[in-house]
């Protein structure tokens, strides 16, 4: 299985900063509607959402405006309505990565991170729900000058295969339940798949996607 914490060596997120990165970066909103537009821009952890600057306030994308991003040197697509990390791409697809919260970690009364705090800490994700859109907006240098004060979060990283609409865990548990299970034996057979790689991945997200030719 494809699932581990993962590894921030000088920034990590907290519950009053639940972002990918620890500022907003410059960087392109490829829309599905309308023109591109440039900002700075993040990945909220949350909810996988697009935010950026606009004025001084942070604003949400609308996920069904938006098809992909550029931020920094970075790639994202927009995956059944979660930003992800784009990792390999042929014509058939994509391989992406998406950097959620473990928020059964979170909450865990047993975990290094305390259950008080780790409460004080789900609260604050929660009011960071509403950014964006139609709802409440926040500004930016508020939220940036408490970004240390929050529960730091314990994340992880989970891989998925993307192909037409199909957004697929890639594990050989939820491929096999998603598509043909002696279709998928059979490609198992002559397919040497190495499931921490998102080039040998490609092959899985072929074979998704010729099923559905």
């Amino acid at each position: 299985m494809i699932m581990a914490v993962a590894a921030w060596a000088q920034y990590q997120p907290t519950s009053t900063w639940p972002y990918v990165y620890s500022d907003f970066l410059e960087g392109t909103i490829h829309k599905s509607i309308g023109v591109d537009k440039t900002a700075p821009l993040n990945i909220h952890l949350l909810h996988g959402s697009l935010h950026f600057i606009e004025g001084e306030l942070i604003k949400e994308v609308a996920s069904g405006e938006v098809f992909s991003a550029q931020i920094g040197n970075d790639f994202y697509i927009n995956a059944g309505g979660r930003m992800m990390k784009l990792l390999a791409k042929n014509d058939n697809g994509y391989v992406a990565q998406a950097t959620e919260i473990d928020i059964v970690k979170l909450n865990s009364s047993d975990a290094a991170y305390g259950s008080s705090a780790a409460t004080v800490g789900t609260m604050s994700l929660s009011s960071l729900e509403g950014i964006g859109g139609s709802r409440s907006n926040m500004n930016h240098m508020d939220i940036k000058s408490n970004k240390d004060n929050g529960q730091v979060l314990p994340l992880l990283d989970k891989i998925y295969l993307v192909t037409g609409s199909q957004v697929i865990y890639a594990t050989r548990k939820d491929v096999a339940e998603s598509v043909d299970p002696a279709a998928f034996k059979a490609f198992l057979k002559q397919n040497k798949v190495k499931w921490n790689d998102p080039q040998s991945l490609l092959t899985v997200v072929d074979f998704i996607a010729n099923l559905n030719k």
